[in-house]
Parts: C-alpha cells; structure tokens; sequence
C-alpha cells in the first residue's frame, strides 16, 4: 500500500551494454553500465500483460480471509506454479490475534540457491493474496499477488548464491495475519535471511514506482536498491517514509531487513482513489507503473539473492 511522485517510470532498462552486475557498489560509485545478462532477461521477462492476466482471474471476486473466494485465490495461484513446473505449498497456520482467530492460509514456494550449506542466506519476497470485504481487490493486492506469480517464472533458470521464497499471505487486510503468523512459525530462518521484499498495491492509476523502509530497517537496504536503479537505469525512488501498514513489517518487527513496494502512504487515496472500494477493478490498473515495478522488484531480488551479508559497503541493512 504504497507511491509517491519522484522519478518517471521506465519500463525497459537503459540501452547501454550490458555489463556483469557490481552487487555491494553504492548509488553514487558509477554512471550506469547496463543491465547484467541476468537483469537483461528478468526486465525481458517481467511482462505486465502477462501480470494482468492473473490480475483478471483474481479480480472477479473479493478475497476475503476465511471465505470461499480467497481459497479460489490459493487455487489459482498453487495451480500457476505446477503449470510452470514448480510446487506452490499451503501452509496452514493458525491466527493469533488481530481482527479474528481461526485458520491460515498461504502459499509458498520455494528455489534453492547455489552457496553451500552453511552458507546459504535466504531472501522471502511476498504479497498478501487477500483483499477486503465488498472489493474485488484489482490493486490492492492483485497487482502484487500477480507480479509474485511472474516472479516465480521469470526465474527459471537463473542460479542465484542464496535460497529465494515466495509467499502470498493470508490475512493482511485483518492485521498482517498470514505473515506474522509465517515469521512465527519460521523463527529458525531468521538469521539467515538477508531481507525481505513485499509487494502491495503496485499497479495505481495516478502513482510511480517506489519503496520504502521497514520501520526498523537501516538506510543500507535503501542504498541497495539505489545501486540496482543506478546499475540498470531503471526508473524508480526511495522514499523517505517508513511505514508498518503492510506484511513487510512482521518481518521488520522480527528484526529482519524489509522493503516495501508499492503506493506511497502518504498520497494513497491520490494516486489510488478505488483503494478499498468496489471499483478497484482492472480496467483502474496502470500497466506502465505495474511493469516499472516488475522490472525493478525482479532486479532487487536478484541483487539481494546474491548478497552475502546484510551490508552494503560496510553499512547494515537492520
């Protein structure tokens, strides 16, 4: 739930040569060199007319936690995985609190990385899947739910040095259920993982491509995806809000770096005015910000995939 006006979106990388990625350079080293090989082919991959496809399918009806048209949602997206010949895996957790108790459903899915055991790190990249009561939820969070489904694709092929996970959450609209249950649950991982990635309403008719903090989490995280920007000449800002509103913060709560793509906080109701309501619908989505946000979420995965340590330079990310 996320954006605010800063740099133009670009939906294609800059049309210098590519070059070998230079993860840990900060934001003012270079000029851009180019994409890396692998950035080149997430960019190439990460088409947004694919996303609206899946936006279309979850768009026909709300998704609400507990309710028959989110586990048509969990359906769907386990079903896209096997078509593209990997395993999404429900993982039943049970609420703990917030607007209500009772069962948990997330999907998530899994890629190993190349680094040894022992030294593997992990990076969790995530969407709530569910959306509010009486709104078919196109943005909010279709649009992120769906990029994380061509993630999952773009992929393919690509070896990175850590672990990568995807998960799509249950229950955020009830209290960031789903992923506070998830980090609950997975409490052994959390030293390992480098950073998580949340992606939530990045598709707004008025807005551009943006992250911001974990409340908790340090600048250094925010220097990394200025490298990424500045390597590949993708359009998109930092901001400088830090915010708890979306699934980002069970991680950042937990001491874990978090990142949060999407509308900013404090200009939603401007750049989305269907936010929550029975118009957010898929004719509303803008497929040039919501494959800005492909490119450059799929980049910063790469970039945090292949990280050793949660430092940038010598400055932390959490």
């Amino acid at each position: 739930m996320r954006i605010a006006l800063a740099m133009p979106v670009q939906a294609t990388a800059a049309a210098a040569a590519p070059a070998t990625a230079t993860f840990g350079v900060p934001a003012a080293a270079a000029p851009a060199a180019g994409p890396s090989k692998e950035e080149a082919l997430l960019i190439e991959r990460m088409d947004s007319t694919s996303t609206l496809r899946h936006i279309d399918q979850l768009n026909r009806t709300p998704r609400v936690w507990k309710s028959a048209g989110y586990d048509q949602a969990v359906d769907y997206v386990v079903a896209q995985l096997r078509d593209a010949g990997g395993e999404g895996k429900v993982e039943e957790l049970e609420s703990g609190g917030g607007m209500g108790r009772g069962k948990l459903r997330n999907v998530v899915a899994e890629r190993r990385g190349t680094a040894p055991d022992g030294e593997r790190k992990l990076v969790v990249a995530g969407a709530h899947l569910d959306s509010v009561r009486g709104a078919p939820g196109a943005n909010d969070n279709a649009s992120g739910s769906s990029t994380l489904i061509e993630l999952a694709k773009a992929f393919e092929g690509i070896d990175t040095r850590n672990d990568i996970r995807l998960v799509w959450f249950d229950g955020e609209e009830a209290g960031l259920l789903g992923s506070r249950a998830h980090v609950k649950a997975n409490a052994a991982d959390a030293d390992r993982t480098i950073a998580m990635v949340n992606m939530d309403m990045v598709g707004s008719q008025n807005g551009d491509v943006g992250a911001s903090l974990g409340a908790r989490t340090k600048s250094g995280l925010g220097d990394a995806l200025k490298g990424v920007l500045l390597r590949t000449g993708l359009g998109g800002v930092v901001r400088t809000e830090t915010h708890s509103r979306s699934d980002h913060a069970s991680f950042d709560g937990a001491g874990i770096p978090a990142l949060d793509f999407g509308v900013s906080v404090r200009t939603i109701n401007r750049d989305d005015p269907f936010y929550h309501s029975p118009k957010d619908t898929l004719d509303k989505i803008n497929p040039q910000v919501l494959e800005g946000y492909g490119d450059l979420i799929a980049t910063t995965l790469l970039d945090l995939a292949n990280r050793e340590s949660r430092t940038i330079a010598g400055r932390p990310f959490g």
